[in-house]
């Protein structure tokens, strides 16, 4: 069974991402439906760039591909966590910044290894995911419990 996850778990973590997305489209609010939107088209955004990519691109060198979709869904997620009324989206968005520096750190440091590039620059996706999930069952829990309450922030506290 752990070698079926591991084999599978791209298209585990795939079918994870747009169902919580439909999810949240049909049961969220503006937040969920933010996050929904980033997350699938990352992952139709990699998709893409790995089928048009080469073959022969390896993880020895950073990838400008990656990196200009890592800091796409980072400048996509910044505003979402700032100003929804929600703690997860900052998961998200601390998740892709350890994706997005990590570029950096692969230019500045050659010697890194590739499998701990390859594990750092998607390995936060995972946290994303089940940040993502968990995020959309809190939000229905607080709708049950509470009743409506709002989605984003109007106004930032003063100092």
């Amino acid at each position: 069974m752990i070698d079926d996850l591991i084999v599978y778990r791209a298209a585990l973590q795939y079918a994870l991402v747009f169902g919580t997305s439909a999810w949240a489209f049909a049961r969220g609010d503006g937040p969920e439906k933010s996050v929904g939107l980033v997350l699938s088209g990352m992952i139709i955004a990699f998709q893409l760039a790995t089928w048009l990519l080469p073959a022969s691109l390896t993880y020895g060198e950073v990838i400008p591909v990656y990196l200009a979709i890592d800091l796409s869904v980072f400048i996509a997620f910044t505003p979402i966590a700032m100003r929804a009324n929600r703690i997860y989206p900052l998961w998200l968005l601390a998740a892709q910044l350890i994706a997005l520096l990590m570029h950096f750190q692969r230019d500045l440091f050659p010697s890194i290894e590739p499998l701990a590039y390859y594990a750092l620059t998607h390995g936060p996706s995972w946290v994303q995911t089940f940040a993502f999930l968990g995020g959309m069952i809190a939000h229905r829990r607080r709708l049950r419990r509470f009743g409506s309450y709002r989605s984003w922030k109007t106004s930032s506290v003063r100092s």
